[in-house]
């Protein structure tokens, strides 16, 4: 027969061996957790950073070097993360960013030459650099490239 002893040490042994195999697992999954949330935090920035963009726009405002506009309804319709290649041992998503405004509003039928689509870029990009590194002009920061420990994420536009 057994006694109370005997049993617990077979518990512990058993515990200790479940909690082991936990752990194996949760650390051989943990890169793969960390590059989709690298992902996921790079595509949030950059559609928090064209909606306010966008915003600002329709309310008139404008970035440096930029002719004055009038205010008017500007909207973000899409926010799409397209993988391009490699770039320097780094994944190279582009965002490409669908923006709806007036005729009147738009200087330049190329989107990444208009002062709207321009600064809706930049400021997405703004974002995801201020998202990975605490502020708007981070060590791996350019105005139109933000690369992160995984990924290098770049942006476009189109009009629609």
């Amino acid at each position: 027969m057994r006694t109370l002893r005997d049993s617990r040490g077979q518990i512990s042994i058993e515990f200790i061996i479940l909690v082991g195999a936990i752990m194996v697992m949760v650390i051989a999954v943990f890169p793969y957790i960390l590059r989709s949330n690298e992902l996921s935090k790079a595509h949030a920035a950059a559609r928090d950073g064209a909606t306010f963009a966008a915003g600002m726009r329709g309310l008139g405002y404008k970035g440096g070097n930029v002719n004055e506009l009038p205010s008017g309804v500007v909207k973000i319709t899409g926010v799409e993360m397209i993988r391009v290649g490699n770039y320097s041992n780094l994944d190279w998503y582009r965002f490409s960013i669908s923006i709806s405004a007036p005729g009147y509003m738009i200087d330049d039928p190329t989107c990444t030459q208009s002062s709207i689509g321009m600064s809706t870029v930049r400021q997405a990009i703004k974002h995801v650099c201020y998202a990975f590194y605490g502020n708007w002009s981070g060590e791996g920061c350019t105005s139109l490239s933000v690369n992160t420990t995984y990924y290098r994420f770049t942006a476009t536009c189109n009009f629609e």
